[in-house]
């Protein structure tokens, strides 16, 4: 038996990185897949993986700044699987290097704005007839220590961060009539993305914290796999229905809040 049987879950941006380890594991748990990205190429690999671990699977090519696409992805949800249980917002994009706040275009902005703050609006929105007729669903939103700890050069990515954690306590306050759950994760995790662009690099620069990764309190640094999707595991299953409207820094002690 699996946390998650029976389910239906949506997991955005899903083709690599986190948003791919948690949908293999909300598979593994006994969950049926809806994934997507702006490409099919790495999310049709995720695709078998997650059918591989038994689940019945819908990839689809949607760009979450588009409001049409992210409307033909969730009708398609419906249409396949009849429902929606759980919404795990991961999509949004992150080009670029760190800079500081006056260098920061107002493009840069609009990409932030649009792929993070407003995706993850629209896809909460397209999926609550769904959740609400569950009287049960399950939405984790994704956030970032950047925008707690006001991090140099990370002032446009950490406030629309910031944007979707007041978003999700509002929709947590605003749907508890409905008994659906409304979380965020603060994930702090080297992806095998991550890794891989350091493979080149000298052995003695093969840091996540030359990267800009601050260290953490446990004396290692989080897998996207082992670290990230078991939390979210736990806030898609029943083990969390009595948290909402909470962030959960899963992230190695780097940030410690109350």
């Amino acid at each position: 038996m699996g946390k998650l049987d029976g389910k239906v879950a949506i997991v955005t941006g899903a083709s690599a990185g986190i948003g791919k380890q948690v949908a293999i594991k909300f598979a593994e748990e006994g969950a049926d897949i809806a994934i997507c990205s702006r490409t099919l190429g790495k999310l049709s690999e995720v695709a078998k993986l997650c059918e591989a671990a038994g689940a019945k699977v819908l990839a689809m090519k949607c760009d979450v700044t588009s409001v049409p696409d992210m409307e033909a992805f969730v009708e398609a949800v419906a249409a396949k699987f009849g429902t929606i249980d759980i919404l795990y917002n991961n999509a949004m994009s992150f080009s670029g290097t760190p800079k500081p706040l006056v260098e920061q275009t107002p493009e840069e902005w609009d990409e932030f704005y649009h792929s993070g703050l407003m995706s993850t609006y629209h896809m909460m929105r397209l999926c609550f007839p769904y959740l609400k007729q569950n009287a049960g669903g399950k939405v984790i939103n994704v956030g970032s220590g950047s925008g707690i700890e006001g991090q140099k050069g990370m002032c446009a990515y950490g406030a629309i961060k910031e944007a979707i954690r007041a978003l999700s306590r509002t929709a947590a306050r605003e749907w508890g009539e409905y008994n659906i759950n409304v979380n965020i994760i603060n994930p702090g995790a080297v992806t095998e993305a991550i890794w891989d662009s350091m493979k080149d690099l000298p052995e003695e620069q093969r840091n996540p914290l030359a990267m800009g990764f601050n260290p953490t309190a446990i004396g290692r640094f989080g897998d996207a796999r082992e670290d990230i999707a078991p939390v979210a595991v736990f806030l898609a299953s029943e083990d969390s229905r009595h948290i909402t409207g909470q962030t959960i820094m899963a992230e190695g002690g780097v940030t410690m809040t109350a």
